[in-house]
C-alpha cells in the first residue's frame, strides 16, 4: 500500500473510544501505549487486568492535553479505514524513554521524535502497512519541524518486542544504526533518521 493513502490522526479526546477499541483487540496485549510513561514491575498485572489501568493511563494524558500518538488510516473508494495506532511523537512526550535501553542513547530533545511503537490491525498485517507508517511519520516530524526521529527495534528480532518495529522497516525507511545497547543474546538499537535534508519518499 503507498504511504501517500495513509493519514495520521493525534489521539484526542473525540476519538480515545476509537483508540480503545483498536488497542482492545486480540494481539495488543493490554498496553494501550502506556509502556513509555507507567511501566514497572507490576506491568503484566496491568496489562492483563480486566479493568484496563494502562488505558485509564493514557485517557489522563490525553485528557491533560498530553501528545500521546496517531491513529492511522487508509484511504481508498471514498472512504477511510483504520489500519493502526502508533505511540510517536516528540521524545519528550515518553519520559520513560530516557532510561529506557536504546533509547537512553540519546539526549531527550524537543527537536527529536521517537516510535515506541507500531501496532498494525490485525486484519491489516502482511501487507507492508509498517513501512508505509515509518514514512508518514517522518513527513510529520518534519513539516513540525523536526531534525531527526528515533526506532528501538531489537535485534536479532524479538516477538514479544515486535511492537517496537522490526531493524529491516526502518531501514528501508532511511534509518541509520547510530548505537546498541547490549540485552542478554540481543541488542535494542538506536536507530535514526536526520530530517533536514532527508528524502522522506
Amino acid at each position: 500500500m503507498p504511504p501517500a493513502t495513509l493519514s495520521l490522526e493525534p489521539l484526542d479526546e473525540a476519538n480515545l473510544s476509537t483508540f480503545a477499541a483498536l488497542l482492545s483487540g486480540r494481539g495488543f496485549g493490554g498496553c494501550f501505549c502506556a509502556v513509555w510513561t507507567a511501566h514497572g514491575s507490576d506491568w503484566a498485572q496491568r496489562c492483563a487486568n480486566p479493568a484496563k489501568p494502562n488505558l485509564e493511563e493514557t485517557t489522563r494524558r490525553v485528557l491533560a492535553g498530553e501528545h500521546v500518538g496517531f491513529l492511522v488510516w487508509a484511504a481508498g473508494e471514498g472512504s477511510r479505514r483504520l489500519v493502526a495506532w502508533t505511540g510517536a511523537g516528540p521524545k519528550r512526550g515518553f519520559p520513560l524513554l530516557a532510561t529506557k535501553l536504546g533509547s537512553r542513547l540519546s539526549p531527550t530533545s524537543a527537536e527529536v521524535w521517537s516510535i515506541g511503537c507500531l501496532a498494525i490491525a490485525s486484519e491489516e498485517r502482511g501487507q507492508g502497512l509498517s513501512l508505509g507508517v515509518v514514512q508518514a511519520l517522518a513527513q510529520e516530524a518534519a513539516r513540525q519541524g523536526a531534525s531527526a526521529i528515533e526506532a528501538y527495534p531489537t535485534d536479532p528480532w524479538d516477538e514479544p518486542r515486535s511492537y517496537r518495529g522490526a531493524r529491516s522497516t526502518f531501514a528501508r525507511a532511511g534509518f541509520q544504526v547510530v548505537a546498541r545497547d547490549p540485552d542478554g543474546g540481543s541488542q535494542i538499537l538506536l536507530m535514526r533518521l536526520e530530517l533536514t535534508g532527508a528524502p522522506l519518499s
